[in-house]
């Protein structure tokens, strides 16, 4: 399964905020926002943001909005959106995959889904990054513009970085002279 090499200039761009580096291991909150591009996005297309299989951050999940890793996704236009997760539906090494399908309505120029990661509205603590640092943490987005199951990844992908968190505690590991 390849990707779509068609207009990627054409297909819209994301972003994410807040922008920045974050903790390892830390809850965090997120909002991705995609902004249809020329094409819009026909009924029962679909865009995909996707992470790299090497990363321990915490599954997404969509049904309980108190927990860790819960997320909401809305379109500004009020279109009704389908969203699943599945960690290997992707190219490698960008196995982890969250979809979102359009389901009724479409997608016009300018018209946006916004995706919140560990949506904090009604509780959750946020998003367990992963736990291990990252200079470029990529939330890769790729866009079936014409519901024909055919991606095309945009040029850009927004970003962040993980970082190390302040030490909890210190050991020191030293040889022994007994046996």
């Amino acid at each position: 399964m390849s990707h779509s090499l068609y207009k990627p200039e054409l297909m819209g761009h994301a972003t994410v905020e807040p922008t920045g580096a974050f903790p390892a291991g830390s809850f965090q909150s997120f909002i991705l926002t995609y902004t249809s591009g020329y094409f819009g996005i026909d009924d029962t297309g679909t865009i995909k943001v996707v992470h790299r299989f090497a990363s321990d951050m915490g599954r997404p999940q969509f049904d309980d909005p108190s927990a860790p890793n819960f997320i909401s996704v809305e379109a500004s236009n009020g279109a009704v959106l389908a969203v699943r997760y599945d960690g290997k539906q992707n190219i490698r090494p960008w196995d982890k995959t969250l979809f979102i399908r359009v389901m009724r309505g479409f997608m016009r120029e300018g018209d946006q889904i916004i995706i919140r990661f560990g949506d904090p509205r009604q509780g959750s603590p946020g998003m367990r990054m992963q736990t291990f640092c990252e200079s470029t943490f990529e939330f890769k987005v790729l866009v079936d513009a014409f519901a024909t199951y055919e991606f095309t990844e945009l040029p850009k992908s927004p970003e962040i970085a993980i970082v190390p968190d302040v030490p909890s505690m210190w050991k020191a590991v030293l040889p022994t002279l007994r046996r």
